[in-house]
């Protein structure tokens, strides 16, 4: 398998994580579909990096693997919302979410938060990837630390504004791994 074609199956992943996010802040009950929308975030989100590592660097493989991390875990906690959470209590949910589990999310949430915005920063040095899209996602991102003291409808503003932007990232990444693959298969001709 050509690399373009391992970047346009990360771009198409990371596509679909986008408009994953977009659509579960759209439509309640969603849990499920946004575990699917993370997992496929986990899953392109390397093709992001790879695509750019000479113009990023050791800084942005860093901050890409923190919002993988990040990633990890909040996809731990969806699969427990999605999964677990339904066949407890109330009662038995808050007091899970509010210990130790709780911590743990806002921790996974702290270092996706950080890895998006080191991501985006680097990537803006490295002049690879769509600066706008770029600029979505970082500050589409940004306010899920707040989420649980923000309205609502600020955090799905915020949500569609970030799948906004890894739509556009996706789409870029698909764009040069095109380019890239006619290149390379014009020189061999």
């Amino acid at each position: 398998m050509r690399d373009s074609d391992l970047f346009k199956l990360g771009a198409l992943l990371f596509a679909l994580s986008g408009a994953a996010n977009i659509i579960a802040d759209l439509v309640p009950g969603t849990a499920w579909f946004n575990l699917a929308g993370v997992a496929a975030g986990i899953l392109g989100l390397p093709a992001l990096y790879l695509v750019q590592r000479r113009a990023i660097g050791l800084s942005g493989l860093v901050a890409a693997l923190l919002a993988g991390l990040g990633l990890i875990g909040i996809a731990g906690f969806l699969f427990a919302d999605a999964a677990i959470f339904p066949a407890l209590a109330e009662d038995t949910v808050a007091a899970i979410t509010e210990g130790g589990a709780g911590l743990a999310i806002f921790a996974a949430v702290i270092l996706y938060v950080l890895g998006v915005l080191a991501f985006a920063a680097a990537s803006w040095r490295g002049a690879v990837l769509p600066r706008a899209g770029l600029a979505l996602w970082a500050v589409g991102t940004a306010p899920t630390v707040a989420a649980i003291a923000l309205p609502p409808v600020v955090m799905t503003v915020a949500e569609i504004v970030a799948g906004a932007g890894v739509v556009w990232l996706a789409q870029a990444v698909w764009r040069r791994a095109e380019r890239e693959a006619h290149s390379t298969d014009g020189a061999g001709a």
